[in-house]
């Protein structure tokens, strides 16, 4: 029952993958690199060091160091390269994958030298078998992809370097690769599907954390998330951007007339009602108390005004309130400082309930 179940769960995961847009199955993929990389890269630093070691058992077969020494030696080569790129690239998920499957590959080339230079080359099958264990454990930080394309390299390597080290029972070699190639594909696809539960979890927990629990929309955490060093982020030169601080009339007396809960009800309207009445690119923040921020994506302030004004007047002649409220909203133009844009935003919101209320003023 729990394989059938398993094969179910497998099932599900892996239409959930397909099913994903191309820019969601790359965060996947970035995501499930770095949650193995650490371990991978630890992996595949300490095999490439421990190889050096076999040059004992070189020894043990010519008698001598001297014929394999620089081919064990070679393998630094790669890891300078590996620590190099790695170092300039920290944050780009390819590039990690790409450096793996190049020091896996510089492990196998440096072990076909080495084989070269063997007076006896019968331990080869083993070693090219275990190697196996490599790209099985690179897997962990790469796209199934990946792993059928570095098999194929794996196999045309075999192919090349047989016709220097002439490597016994060849054929015999190629028979058990082939099918040990595709079922590490398959392994990979199953872990794969199984990371992409965790995925999801991840996904939802990070969700919760920047969503307000009461009016469903962000809450102040998301501002970690979108501003970086005082600015937003990814906000091209030319994309016109207008912040928005909408806050409730008298909010204190709607608490104390009708009571906390006809106050919550309240606040998940405004929360609902600003989620229908913005653009999916927008921002709405409930900032705090019955105060929200609305982010407008590729909005001037004129237009933003003009929106906030429609807002404004919806509320004031909406008939499906928990009971009648009016806003006050301040407008301004996002000028790259984002804390002296919310500053500016802040004064014409105090200026609108200072003069009235139920306005909207633009700073």
């Amino acid at each position: 029952m729990r394989i059938i179940n398993g094969a179910k769960t497998i099932m599900n995961l892996v239409s959930d993958l397909r099913s994903m847009s191309p820019d969601e199955k790359d965060d996947f993929y970035r995501s499930k690199c770095f949650y193995y990389q650490g371990i991978v890269e630890l992996g595949l630093l300490v095999s490439a060091i421990t190889t050096i070691f076999f040059i004992y058992s070189d020894y043990m077969i010519n008698g001598t160091v001297l014929p394999t020494l620089l081919p064990r030696l070679s393998i630094l080569i790669f890891v300078a390269i590996f620590f190099a790129v790695t170092h300039f690239f920290p944050n780009n998920h390819r590039i990690m994958v790409v450096m793996d499957f190049l020091l896996g590959h510089g492990m196998v080339l440096c072990a076909s030298w080495t084989a070269y230079n063997l007076v006896d080359r019968s331990n080869s099958i083993e070693g090219i078998i275990i190697v196996n264990l490599i790209w099985l454990f690179i897997g962990f930080a790469a796209t199934t992809r990946d792993t059928v394309i570095n098999g194929i390299i794996f196999i045309i390597e075999i192919v090349i370097t047989n016709i220097f080290n002439q490597y016994t029972n060849y054929h015999l070699i190629l028979a058990l690769e082939i099918p040990i190639i595709i079922g590490i594909m398959f392994v990979h696809y199953v872990m794969t599907a199984y990371y992409l539960d965790h995925y999801r979890i991840k996904q939802k927990l990070e969700l919760a954390m920047v969503t307000d629990p009461l009016t469903q929309v962000y809450n102040r955490h998301l501002l970690e998330k979108i501003i970086s060093k005082n600015t937003l982020k990814d906000v091209s030169k030319d994309e016109h951007i207008a912040v928005a601080m909408i806050d409730i009339d008298d909010f204190k007396k709607i608490n104390d007339e009708n009571g906390h809960y006809t106050g919550d009800l309240t606040l998940l309207y405004m929360g609902q009602k600003l989620s229908k009445e913005t653009h999916d690119n927008d921002y709405v923040i409930r900032y705090g108390g019955e105060e929200f921020v609305v982010i407008l994506r590729n909005c001037d302030v004129n237009n933003a005004c003009a929106r906030m004004e429609q807002f404004r007047m919806d509320i004031e002649n909406a008939k499906d309130t928990p009971v009648p409220f009016t806003i006050s909203v301040g407008v301004s133009c996002y000028t790259g400082d984002y804390s002296k844009t919310l500053q500016n935003v802040d004064n014409a919101l105090y200026k609108a309930k200072n003069t009235g209320k139920n306005k909207v003023v633009v700073m």
